[in-house]
C-alpha cells in the first residue's frame, strides 16, 4: 500500500501539498480494503471515499497545525506504516524510526537532556502498540523487552537490553555525534542519527514466526506467503498505521477487512483499534482475510499459483478489483483466469491492472515471498 514517507531529510513542502499526498495516498487503498465487503453491501465507493477524507482533514489538520506552528510548514513527520514518529515535550522533541531504510533519527529543539531522554526511550520502547497515540506528544513508556532489541547495538558493538546501556549510548552519541540544522523558521534543532543493523528486517521478522506458524497452520496459508505481505505492508512495524485506518503488520481496516473476518468468525461489529494492534490478533486477521479471498471471494480459481497471485492483488485492491481485470462477471473472469497460465495470470495483474499501486504490490509481494522461501 502506497504510504506518505516521512525520512528526514526528504520533507513535504507545505501543508497544503502535504494534504493532496494524503488523498492521493487514500484513494487506492479505500478501494482496495473497501472492495471485498462493500460489494456485498451496496456501499457506493465515492461515499467511502468522500467518509474518508474528511476524517482524514480533520486528523491532519489537528495534528500537524501543532507540527506547522513549532517546526514549520516544510517540517512535518508523521507515523505511517513503516515509519515510527513520535513527539514528545508538547511536540519540540520527536523520534523517527525508519523501519525500511534502517535508520532512526532523534531530533530537539529543546535542550540535551530532552534528547537524552528521547533516545533512551526509543531504544527501549515495547513492540506493544495497544494504547499508545502516535498523534499525541509524550514518551513511550521504557520496556523491559525492548523492541529494537537485535536491531541497534551501541558504540562497544554491544545489544541495548536496558536502560543502563541505552542511557550510556545516548550520553556517548551526544558526546560525539552530535548534529545541528537550522529550520526555514529559525529555529535551531539537534539531532543524532543511529544506524540499525544490516539484517534489521530479518530480526524483526524472526520475532513474530511462532504466531505466524500458528496462523498459518490454523487456516492453511503459506508461511511465506505471510511473511511477504507483512513485509510489504509494514516491514514488521507493529505500530504501523495509515491515512485509511490501517493497522498494524498486516495493515487490517476494520470497516472492512476486519468486518468481513469477525462475520465469518461468528462475531458481530468490526474490530477495535486496540484489537488490531495486539500481534496476535493483527496476524490472525490478516490471515483469515487472506482463507476468505482464497476459499470464498476467489473460489474457483484452479490453477494455485494463479490463485496466488490473485490473492496477493486482492488483498491490496479487493477481490471484485482483481476479476475485473479480466472481466467484469465474475465467473467469466474465473474462467478465463483458468484458461490461462499462471506466468500469464502474472503478467496481466502486474501490467493491466488499472492501478499502478497494486501492479507494483504484486511485485513486491512475489519478490518477498520468494527470500523467505530461501531463507527458510
Amino acid at each position: 500500500m502506497y504510504i506518505l514517507k516521512a525520512m528526514f531529510p526528504h520533507q513535504i513542502n507545505g501543508n497544503k501539498i502535504m494534504k493532496k499526498y494524503l488523498l492521493l495516498a487514500l484513494l487506492p487503498l479505500l478501494y482496495a480494503c473497501g472492495d471485498s465487503s462493500n460489494r456485498h453491501r451496496g456501499i457506493n465507493y465515492d461515499e467511502v471515499f468522500a467518509k474518508d477524507t474528511q476524517g482524514l482533514d480533520i486528523l491532519t489538520g489537528q495534528f500537524s497545525h501543532n507540527i506547522d506552528r513549532i517546526w514549520g510548514v516544510n517540517e512535518l513527520l508523521v507515523a505511517s506504516r513503516k515509519d515510527y514518529v513520535k513527539y514528545t515535550d508538547s511536540f519540540y522533541t520527536r523520534s523517527h524510526v525508519s523501519f525500511d531504510e534502517g535508520n532512526i533519527v532523534i531530533e530537539t529543539q529543546k535542550d540535551l537532556n530532552r534528547l537524552h531522554n528521547a533516545i533512551v526511550h526509543t531504544l527501549l520502547m515495547g513492540s506493544d502498540a495497544k494504547g499508545i497515540d502516535l498523534f499525541a506528544s509524550g514518551d513511550v513508556p521504557i520496556s523491559s523487552r525492548p523492541f529494537l532489541l537485535g536491531q541497534v547495538v551501541d558504540n562497544n558493538g554491544q545489544q541495548i537490553a536496558n536502560q543502563f546501556i541505552a542511557s550510556n549510548f545516548a550520553t556517548y552519541l551526544i558526546q560525539n555525534k552530535l548534529q545541528t540544522r537550522r529550520l526555514q523558521n529559525g529555529n535551531m534543532v539537534q539531532f543524532v542519527a543511529i544506524p540499525m543493523i544490516a539484517n534489521h528486517v530479518e530480526v524483526r521478522a524472526q520475532k513474530y514466526l511462532p504466531l505466524i506458524r500458528k496462523a498459518a497452520q490454523r487456516y492453511g496459508i503459506d508461511e511465506s506467503l505471510i511473511l511477504g505481505i507483512m513485509r510489504t505492508e509494514s516491514s514488521f512495524n507493529p505500530y504501523a498505521i495509515s491515512y485509511a485506518n490501517a493497522i498494524g503488520l498486516m495493515q487490517v481496516v476494520p470497516h472492512t477487512a476486519g468486518r468481513d473476518v469477525f462475520e465469518m468468525k461468528g462475531r458481530g461489529g468490526q474490530p477495535s483499534t486496540r484489537y488490531l494492534y495486539d500481534p496476535a490478533n493483527n496476524i490472525d486477521a490478516g490471515v483469515a482475510y487472506l482463507w476468505l479471498l482464497q476459499n470464498r471471494y476467489l473460489d474457483g480459481i484452479t490453477n494455485p499459483t494463479s490463485k496466488r497471485f490473485a490473492m496477493i492483488s486482492a488483498y491490496n485492491s479487493g477481490a471484485g478489483a482483481v476479476l475485473r481485470v479480466f472481466d467484469n462477471d465474475k465467473d467469466e473472469a474465473i474462467y478465463k483466469i483458468n484458461q490461462m497460465y499462471p506466468e500469464q495470470v502474472y503478467r496481466i495483474l502486474t501490467t493491466a491492472h488499472p492501478s499502478s499501486q497494486a501492479r507494483n504490490y504484486l511485485l513486491k509481494v512475489d519478490q518477498a515471498q520468494k527470500k523467505f522461501r530461501v531463507r527458510r
